[in-house]
């Protein structure tokens, strides 16, 4: 007999859910309260009494009051708008200016470029001490740096000893491609006796004794002993 007791109440309860799941209307949300009507209460109340629970119906507890839905309110999308986060569009790469000193530095060194590889079209020309101003079938070291300055419209004078005078000296530390160096010789007693270009990665473009215009390391015993000063000829612009 309590089986079968326990089996009706367990029926009845299920039907009361369901009843109950029946009266919410569609599309409220979980989180609303059930706005019972008066006619739904009673009714409901009938049959929570055969399984011996009570129905308590509270007015008070609508849609419209509840906080919780409040707090959980949203604003429909049309038909006609996107539900999606809107997509930016991309930023347009804007050229970047560099500062006046990196503007004026490109320009110098872009200089540079022109005069080595102006310099480089000579290699193998031969040395000769003293050629003249102009002539490019022989260098001297001050000659050949004259020529492919000038031909760059940097004038400089015929000797290294005067062109060493022109320009901004330049600690060792902080040289650059187009930078003037100058160096000792053996036969110039510790005084300025040659000059060459540097081109970068520690090495120089000059013209010096048996096969003429080349490329040579700084750091070969001879000028890296003799080294004196550089100086910078080539305008910032």
């Amino acid at each position: 007999m309590r089986n079968n007791k326990g089996i009706k109440k367990t029926v009845w309860t299920v039907a009361a859910s369901l009843m109950v799941t029946g009266l919410i209307p569609t599309g409220i949300s979980h989180a609303a309260t059930l706005n019972a009507t008066s006619e739904n209460s009673s009714f409901l109340s009938s049959v929570f009494s055969k399984v011996g629970l009570e129905w308590v119906f509270d007015n008070s507890r609508s849609i419209s009051n509840s906080s919780e839905v409040k707090d959980k309110t949203f604003t429909p999308v049309s038909n006609n708008e996107s539900a999606q986060t809107p997509v930016q569009a991309p930023a347009q790469n804007k050229p970047v200016q560099g500062t006046e000193k990196e503007q004026s530095n490109g320009h110098r060194l872009q200089v540079a470029d022109n005069i080595i590889k102006l310099g480089k079209q000579y290699l193998g020309t031969p040395y000769r001490l003293g050629s003249p101003s102009g002539v490019t079938s022989t260098f001297d070291c001050s000659s050949f740096v004259q020529y492919v300055y000038g031909k760059n419209g940097i004038h400089l004078p015929r000797t290294s000893r005067e062109q060493a005078h022109v320009g901004k000296t330049i600690p060792r530390s902080q040289i650059q491609k187009g930078d003037l160096l100058f160096f000792s010789t053996s036969h110039s007693h510790g005084k300025i006796g040659h000059v060459a270009i540097y081109v970068g990665d520690n090495k120089i473009l000059h013209t010096w004794g048996p096969g003429g215009v080349r490329f040579d390391s700084l750091s070969t015993p001879w000028l890296d002993k003799g080294y004196i000063t550089a100086k910078r000829v080539i305008p910032d612009k």
